[in-house]
């Protein structure tokens, strides 16, 4: 495999990766890390979507959710998708393909450049799925015109071919049941010219609106995605407890040990020198000249 295309996005605290190939090889890959840590991989030769989940026995199956890497018929990527929920929910959604949340595409790189292509240009991007589709009805025409004419100028040779002498066979008739079924009162109705036109060229008509149809979605698709990129990065519901975490971490700096042994030595001291009374400090000084002098320190004095 010549290349990768890589999609990345911190979830919930965890930090999700995959890798999926470009199209250039035989069959279709991907890979998944969380926190560089591989959870799963998956190719195949003919299958347009992927799903990776981790393992049944791994300590993070029922955390990490499950991922869906989709190709186009080529086998270039589209995007990757991940689906929350344990092990079993997680892959259920992405066998299903509902929600879930697609990794942002590395930066420059084909898929990137589509979603922004995508962003910037709806009405160009919806413009070139109806063109597809218009070539789906065009190209089959014109193909099948020019092999009939292609056909029809070759001057094919007048063969004389032999008649089979095929056997003339007397198979007796099967007596059928005769039924008087009732008649149905079908009401008397015509249907409309214009409806009758659209049934005569809907195999015409189809093609373009489905890729219409199919263009509005993906923008609408990808709207929503943003807007819950947005979200979860701004701190949204699955995203303020990690925010908050980062914060409380950030707020803990590493403390010198001399700086340590004076907060500890000065722990349950009054910080305000004026807590001290007057009385206190001179009853200091006469016990310590009382020492001095070799008399006993427990000696109230007057």
């Amino acid at each position: 495999m010549g290349g990768t295309q890589v999609y990345e996005m911190v979830i919930d605290g965890r930090r999700h990766r995959v890798e999926t190939s470009v199209g250039d090889g035989w069959s279709n890959s991907a890979t998944w890390w969380v926190d560089d840590e591989e959870l799963a991989t998956a190719k195949s030769a003919a299958a347009d979507n992927l799903y990776l989940v981790a393992d049944e026995e791994h300590e993070l199956a029922d955390e990490v959710g499950a991922v869906r890497a989709r190709f186009t018929t080529l086998g270039k990527p589209v995007r990757a998708t991940w689906f929350d929920g344990d092990r079993s929910t997680a892959e259920a959604k992405a066998q299903l393909g509902g929600g879930g949340l697609d990794l942002v595409p590395e930066p420059g790189s084909p898929a990137a450049l589509r979603e922004d292509r995508m962003r910037a240009k709806p009405r160009l991007y919806a413009a070139r799925h109806v063109l597809a589709g218009v070539g789906k009805v065009v190209i089959p025409i014109l193909l099948a015109a020019l092999a009939a004419r292609f056909v029809v100028s070759i001057p094919w040779p007048d063969w004389d071919l032999p008649s089979i002498p095929w056997p003339d066979w007397d198979l007796p008739s099967i007596p059928w049941p005769s039924l008087d079924l009732p008649a149905i009162p079908w009401p008397d109705w015509t249907v409309p010219g214009w409806l009758v036109w659209i049934l005569d060229h809907l195999k015409y008509i189809l093609p373009i609106l489905a890729g219409l149809l199919f263009a509005r979605a993906e923008i609408s698709r990808r709207q929503h995605q943003d807007a819950e990129r947005a979200r979860r990065g701004a701190g949204g519901t699955s995203a303020q407890g990690s925010r908050r975490s980062g914060e409380d971490r950030s707020a803990v700096r590493d403390v010198p040990a001399a700086e340590a042994d004076d907060a500890e030595h000065s722990e349950g001291q009054s910080a305000d020198p004026g807590d001290e009374r007057p009385g206190d400090v001179d009853r200091l000084r006469r016990d310590v000249a009382d020492e001095a002098e070799g008399g006993p320190l427990d000696q109230p004095r007057r």
